[in-house]
């Protein structure tokens, strides 16, 4: 598959335009608030001390997370992009005040990351301390969330000076290939239709001044690199973000520009929120097939007090936080640690056919919703185990897993699947909520023809959750 065509199908999957993190929240009235000289505010940016804990647990996930990756041969580098309310306490009503926990906050999350040797850029003092903070092109829209194109771009410039400055994150940029890019700004200003916060706001009959912007375009010096089937071959450097590193922002363009690379990038809206975001990215053939040396993680600062478990998200993106961890790190897996525990495929559903399994592996023609195929493990699968195998799901997009076992109560897990006619590797641990399965049943729904190949029983790190 083109790069061209497995970037965009992450992209479509995954972009979903919403504001704020919570769905509920967003939907409330009155999230928004109106400033002074026409600014405007989103209230989900008022943190309070007592989001401390669910914060500190988004800060654990992301220093194992990183731990995971280094040890498999990536980088990470994270950029939280600081709270309008903070870069412009100046434009807050007088009835709302910057409290002493939101002051603070950035910086204690930036030295918590720091001292678990998590690579941080801090965009928080960059953006105060910048000259055009107060310029007629500000670094935040008056009228939406988001940085303008000149707060994207000083958040690139940013992260290209962090990386510079740490001797081992230069190392891995200077390893990768350098493409040519080139920044050209408009010549005048334009009008912006960024205007999301005006939807927050209890009513709509307030009129604001529209807001003028100075459009960028990057563009590549010269065209890409391709084979004789037209295949650009996968960046070694990748970007995964919120809506700040939608294409609209700049901010992965102007990222291009700094760095002179090309980049990998996938920007998830907050209905589905950061965690989801990585989660798919690492999920996807683009890392699976080729692991990036760089990986910037962009992730808004309002959003750290909400980790996977958080409860004002739709039900289908609310995840046990430990769980989460336990799936990332099976996709982050460059090789398989094999377990103690051997799995054997069942003589039921899809392979009592005896047609239909060639040795170790299981090739079928068309199947429907009851379909599935057994695995038996030979003792009970534990936590730090998981299943990887290559698996074609040739018109379905989604595969379930069905554990079960003597006292235990059965559990169902669904993963996304491109759902053509390739092979993709699948990766998955199949934790339970007490004593582990003895077998499970995948069932690959309706589908032109399914396989499974490669199965292994892997092992995760023995201090993953220590």
């Amino acid at each position: 598959m083109k790069r061209r065509t497995v970037i965009r199908r992450l992209n479509t999957a995954m972009l979903t335009s919403l504001l704020g993190v919570a769905v509920a929240h967003a939907a409330d009235a009155g999230m928004g608030i109106v400033g002074k000289n026409d600014w405007l505010f989103y209230r989900y940016e008022m943190t309070e001390a007592n989001d401390a804990a669910a914060t500190d647990a988004s800060l654990d996930l992301i220093q194992r997370l990183n731990k995971l990756l280094a040890a498999n041969g990536t980088s990470m580098v994270v950029a939280m992009v600081p709270l309008k309310m903070r870069i412009y306490a100046e434009h807050l009503p007088d009835d709302i005040k910057i409290n002493a926990f939101m002051a603070g906050n950035y910086e204690r999350m930036r030295q918590a990351l720091q001292s678990t040797r998590v690579n941080v850029i801090d965009l928080n003092t960059a953006f105060l301390n910048s000259p055009l903070r107060t310029s007629d092109t500000p670094l935040f829209f008056r009228l939406d969330t988001h940085w303008t194109p000149t707060g994207a771009i000083l958040a690139a410039e940013t992260v290209k000076a962090g990386i510079g400055a740490n001797p081992a994150l230069q190392k891995e940029l200077e390893a990768t290939p350098e493409e040519g890019f080139k920044m050209v700004l408009a010549s005048r200003k334009r009008p912006s239709v960024s205007r999301d916060l005006i939807e927050q706001l209890p009513q709509n009959s307030l009129t604001f001044a529209p807001e003028q912007v100075v459009r960028v375009n990057v563009n590549r010096a010269r065209p890409p690199k391709e084979d004789l089937l037209g295949n650009a071959p996968i960046p070694a450097i990748a970007s995964v973000g919120s809506s700040y590193s939608r294409d609209w922002t700049g901010f992965t363009d102007a990222l291009r520009y700094q760095l002179q690379r090309d980049i990998v990038s996938v920007a998830v809206g907050a209905d589905q929120g950061s965690w989801v975001g990585m989660e798919s990215y690492l999920r996807d053939d683009t890392f699976q097939t080729k692991a990036p040396k760089l990986l910037i993680w962009e992730m808004p600062e309002r959003d750290m007090r909400a980790p996977p478990d958080y409860k004002f998200r739709e039900t289908r993106y609310i995840s046990n936080n430990t769980e989460w961890l336990l799936r990332v790190s099976a996709l982050v897996q460059a090789s398989c640690k094999p377990s103690a525990i051997t799995a054997k495929l069942a003589h039921a559903g899809l392979a009592a056919n005896a047609a239909n399994v060639k040795g170790a592996e299981l090739v079928t023609g068309p199947t429907n919703d009851n379909d599935f195929i057994e695995i038996g493990f030979d003792k009970p699968i534990e936590k730090l185990d998981y299943l990887a195998a290559r698996v074609t799901t040739a018109g379905s997009k989604t595969l379930t897993f069905e554990g079960s076992g003597p006292g235990v109560a059965t559990r169902r897990f669904s993963l996304n699947v491109p759902g053509d006619d390739a092979a993709h590797a699948v990766k998955t641990p199949l934790p339970s909520n007490a004593g582990g399965f003895t077998k499970v049943r995948i069932y690959p729904g309706k589908s032109n023809g399914f396989a499974l190949q490669g199965l292994q029983v892997c092992r995760q790190p023995e201090d993953l959750l220590k």
